[in-house]
């Protein structure tokens, strides 16, 4: 039915950008030491990700473009997606009026 090959093909290329988006989306949902541990996360995740998209690029894999589309998501995703500290304080800020 499937060969090891086929199914490291299918790990590699559905894998990575799941892992990916499941990262920077744990990193920007929580908060305190939880939201440290999972920051850490993120970063070594992102290094992992440039390391194999890298990897890719130099051998001229298949599945290049996958690959940088999801280091890029997730840079991007990193700078602009805020996290829910930023998001509360929007919301406090947006709350209360000011008064001259």
């Amino acid at each position: 039915m499937f060969s090891s090959s086929m199914m490291v093909e299918l790990i590699e290329t559905f894998a990575l950008p799941c892992i990916g988006v499941v990262a920077l989306t744990i990193s920007k949902l929580l908060v305190g030491t939880a939201a440290v541990a999972a920051q850490r996360w993120f970063l070594s995740v992102l290094v992992a990700v440039t390391m194999i998209t890298c990897w890719t690029v130099i051998q001229s894999g298949e599945h290049w473009l996958g690959h940088t589309a999801t280091l890029a998501m997730m840079f991007l995703g990193a700078v602009l997606v805020p996290d829910r500290v930023a998001l509360a304080q929007r919301r406090l800020a947006k709350s209360t009026p000011i008064l001259y």
